[in-house]
């Protein structure tokens, strides 16, 4: 629980800061999801050590995690365009209501891809993930 409470904490401040830089930029005429893109690589970037340490207390092997983090973000994005090319593109929603779930959305695939497959708790006795 504590590990979701200090993601949530994190999330909600990083994502509040980054959707308002999402609509900033958006309201000079860039596109949703060049604004997205950037903001996403930045975001994922500043967040790994944070998650990593702060949330998680990762003691593993740097890299291997660094690849399993690249590859959930990545998956991430995805998803994350994904939503705006079905929902803005396609259907037409306003793209500053579609980014506000999607941020939802893709914080909570994150967390449990985080959690469960790039920072697992790894028991020092026996090495099994728990």
């Amino acid at each position: 629980m504590g590990q979701l409470l200090r993601y949530g904490l994190v999330g909600v401040i990083t994502n509040f800061l980054g959707y308002i830089l999402y609509l900033s930029i958006t309201f000079f005429g860039v596109g949703p999801k060049t604004t997205m893109t950037v903001l996403y690589f930045i975001g994922t970037s500043i967040s790994f050590v944070g998650n990593r340490k702060w949330v998680f207390s990762h003691q593993g092997n740097v890299f291997d995690a660094g690849l399993r983090y690249v590859a959930a973000y990545a998956t991430g994005y995805l998803l994350n365009y994904s939503i705006l090319f079905v929902f803005v593109d396609l259907y037409g929603y306003p793209h500053a209501y579609v980014q506000a779930v999607s941020i939802a959305v893709v914080a909570a695939y994150l967390f449990a891809v985080l959690k469960f497959l790039v920072f697992p708790h790894v028991r020092a006795h026996d090495g099994i993930v728990g």
